[in-house]
């Protein structure tokens, strides 16, 4: 699989409606999403020594950023802080697994 394959899957967790990004969005944090997100990001190999697509990029480097920012909002709505921080930690693991540090 070639990198730019898993940009669609990635896209739709940012999907209005149905995607796990946008839920979060509205303070909806679901286990389910969350886990399904999870391993479309765990699927993705490393790209630390090869060239990195500039959309897939796009999809991905937002991740923790807006995980930290939603914080509050979710927490607002009742969702379990612990869970939550658990679940950014893991998703900013797999980013940095696959984008690398500097």
């Amino acid at each position: 699989m070639v990198f730019e394959d898993y940009i669609p899957g990635i896209e739709a967790e940012w999907e209005p409606e149905t995607g796990f990004f946008w839920r979060t969005r509205q303070g909806d944090f679901r286990r389910e999403d969350f886990e399904r997100t999870l391993a479309k990001l765990v699927a993705v190999p490393s790209m630390t020594e090869q060239s990195v697509p500039a959309q897939f990029v796009s999809v991905v480097w937002y991740i923790p950023i807006f995980m930290e920012w939603q914080r509050n909002r979710v927490r607002e709505c009742g969702v379990n802080p612990d869970e939550y921080e658990r679940g950014t930690v893991r998703l900013t693991n797999e980013v940095q697994r696959i984008l690398g540090l500097p």
